[in-house]
């Protein structure tokens, strides 16, 4: 079902670091049609001072590109009326195209494309270095490409300040330089976790991987997705001669403070920590909740899972209180 997310988190953060022969700032490229799926024919060079365009690719077989495509649709209904138009372009055949756009609706509620062999493609993703997709494009009311990213990483935010006309070249440029110093935090808290498991995984490894522990939890107390990565592997990767459930607690409780007791899956996460701690009432009280927040997420195999474990702590529950 799950816990991919903190790895892939970490490999968006480093899609905007990619090596790269285009320059923010640039005229943006014509787009190269093979056959507009949804939605109006639009020329994104206009460069008018008044429409912005927001290029995406993407890919129907794509988990993190699917995921993304509600979040584009309510930004194009919030944008829409200002100028903004999304673009989804997939460089798959029209005929793998068309009957998942028909089938998703209203769902995804914005012009979708299929690209003429790749050459759109080339013109955004290639001359940027990015091979990671979804990846989304600003080109601003000049025509110029002023921002590319992961559609879920800020996107929204530095929409409303083209709009505004508070987004320079400059800014852009200040902005990737900031990105690309998290990212490579991140890529060295995420070394250090694999790191952490591989002395977790000896039999003498145990002084180190916790002092490593520690180092860790200081330093990615504002990034959930990677704590709750930590906090479940602890509590399940097999392999492990020192099990530190109470760093999995310790992880999994700042995760879920930073998503506001709202994320189905840090729920679980932490539910599974507080039952391994031995607090089954806990356990059992947040495994609920859990199971709530996952029927609104419409999965029923995640609903499944987490009910699946529920139980197990109730079980738990019934028999220590007997």
């Amino acid at each position: 079902m799950r816990r991919f997310q903190g790895w892939l988190a970490a490999t968006l953060a480093l899609s905007c670091v990619a090596l790269q022969a285009g320059e923010l700032g640039d005229p943006a490229p014509g787009l190269q049609i093979a056959k507009w799926v949804k939605g109006a024919e639009v020329d994104i060079t206009v460069a008018d001072g008044e429409q912005v365009f927001v290029v995406e690719f993407w890919a129907t077989w794509c988990g993190p590109c699917i995921q993304s495509i509600p979040h584009l649709t309510e930004m194009q209904k919030a944008f829409g009326e200002r100028g903004v138009t999304f673009i989804g372009v997939s460089d798959e055949v029209a005929s793998t195209v068309e009957p998942f756009v028909t089938e998703m609706g209203d769902k995804m509620d914005y012009t979708v494309v299929v690209d003429d062999e790749r050459k759109t493609n080339a013109g955004f993703m290639g001359a940027f270095g990015i091979g990671g997709i979804p990846h989304a494009f600003i080109v601003d009311q000049q025509g110029r490409i002023i921002w590319h990213d992961h559609p879920m990483n800020g996107l929204e935010e530095v929409l409303e300040r083209v709009l505004e006309g508070n987004f320079s070249v400059e800014d852009a440029h200040a902005l990737q330089a900031e990105r690309a110093e998290a990212a490579k935090h991140e890529e060295q808290l995420w070394n250090d976790m694999q790191t952490y498991f591989e002395l977790a995984a000896l039999a003498d490894g145990a002084e180190k991987a916790q002092h490593l522990a520690g180092s860790i939890l200081a330093r990615a107390d504002d990034n959930w997705s990677l704590l709750n990565s930590f906090a479940w592997d602890i509590l399940t990767q097999p392999e492990l001669k020192l099990r530190d459930f109470n760093t999995a607690l310790e992880a999994a409780r700042t995760a879920d403070a930073l998503t506001d007791s709202a994320n189905p899956f840090v729920l679980d996460t932490l539910a599974l920590a507080l039952f391994e701690c031995g607090q089954k009432a806990e356990a059992v009280e947040t495994q609920r909740k859990a199971v709530e927040m996952a029927k609104l997420e419409d999965d029923p195999d995640m609903v499944a899972e987490l009910e699946m474990r529920l139980r197990r702590f109730e079980k738990a529950l019934a028999g220590e209180e007997q």
